[in-house]
C-alpha cells in the first residue's frame, strides 16, 4: 500500500511538471506571424503608393524593388506610435508587412499591406 501512494505521488508530481513545462514553452513561443515582413529604404512617395527597394539583410525574395499602396486599414507606426503617411521621406528605413500576393512585375507589386513601420531612430 505504500509503494503504491509513493508511486501515484511520484507519477502526480511528474504530470504536474510536464503541465508546467508545457505552459512555460507556450507562453515562451513567439505569436504566429501575420504575413511575410521584410526591411526596405522609401525611393518615392506618390499619393498613397510607395516606391521601396528591399535591403541585403533580407531573404533573397525582398532585395529587389517592390510597389505598393498604403489603405485605410494600413497601420503606418514609429515606435509603436501612429504616423501619418506624410512623415514618411524618400531615404526612411522602413519594415513592410503584407499578407496578400506579390504580383510578378517590375518593380513587384504587393498586394495587402497591412503594416509600415519607420525604422529611423530620429523623425
Amino acid at each position: 500500500m505504500k509503494k503504491a501512494l509513493l508511486s501515484a505521488a511520484w507519477l502526480l508530481t511528474l504530470l504536474a511538471a510536464a503541465l508546467l513545462a508545457f505552459q512555460a514553452g507556450r507562453a515562451a513561443a513567439p505569436a504566429p506571424s501575420l504575413g511575410e515582413t521584410f526591411y526596405a529604404v522609401v525611393d518615392q512617395i506618390d499619393g498613397s503608393s510607395l516606391a521601396v527597394t528591399g535591403l541585403e539583410v533580407n531573404d533573397i525574395n525582398h532585395r529587389g524593388e517592390f510597389t505598393f499602396s498604403v489603405e485605410e486599414d494600413t497601420v503606418l507606426e514609429w515606435r509603436h506610435a501612429p504616423l501619418t503617411l506624410a512623415e514618411l521621406e524618400p531615404g526612411d528605413t522602413i519594415s513592410v508587412t503584407y499578407t496578400g500576393a506579390v504580383l510578378e512585375s517590375y518593380p513587384a507589386q504587393l498586394q495587402d499591406v497591412v503594416r509600415v513601420q519607420l525604422l529611423d531612430d530620429e523623425k
